[in-house]
């Protein structure tokens, strides 16, 4: 993958996104951006077809904190044991207690908070990393893999943050992908 351009960014207008972060903020719901968004603030790659929040809030508390939006909601399935929030005018989907079924139990993966990008909070890289591995083996889906491989590089150069990588460690992982994560260097 050539390096991505800055100037050449496609994405959903950022209004929407920023007011829907601004409603769920003051409503006590503290949420990140993660997916292409996260991927793109990163400069990793230069498209973002919708926008992926995160939170550890239930559904229940987002639904209610975005009264005034249209909404959809979608429950866990096969692969998926959390639930999303979809907000078709925001080109958004809130992931609500994001989290997985694998083989050996339900991986959870905590909202955390890495930093901004045009005023939204960024989920942690490391969340997403093992994320797109997860939805990768589920799917069986190339793209997914290359943004997890996007992302475990983006990593083995910026370094892991030590309490994410551990807390993320400790889930029930595939123990290859357990011992990816275990094996990036710690950020300086």
């Amino acid at each position: 993958m050539s390096p991505v351009d800055p100037g050449r960014e496609r994405h959903p207008p950022l209004p929407p996104l920023v007011a829907l972060v601004e409603t769920l903020e003051r409503a006590g719901v503290a949420c990140v951006l993660g997916g292409s968004g996260l991927l793109m603030a990163l400069g990793l790659v230069d498209e973002a077809r919708d926008w992926d929040l995160q939170t550890d809030a239930s559904d229940e508390t987002v639904r209610a904190a975005l009264a005034g939006y249209r909404t959809t909601h979608h429950g866990n399935d096969a692969l998926h044991a959390d639930s999303k929030v979809v907000i078709p005018e925001a080109h958004a989907e809130v992931i609500c207690r994001f989290a997985f079924f694998a083989p050996w139990g339900v991986v959870h993966l905590p909202a955390l908070r890495s930093g901004a990008w045009h005023g939204v909070p960024l989920a942690r890289p490391e969340v997403w990393a093992v994320a797109y591995a997860l939805l990768a083996a589920g799917e069986r889906s190339p793209r997914r893999l290359e943004r997890s491989e996007l992302l475990f590089n983006w990593l083995a150069n910026a370094g892991a943050d030590p309490a994410v990588k551990n807390a993320l460690v400790a889930q029930p992982l595939p123990p290859p992908l357990a011992a990816r994560l275990a094996s990036l260097p710690l950020r300086a």
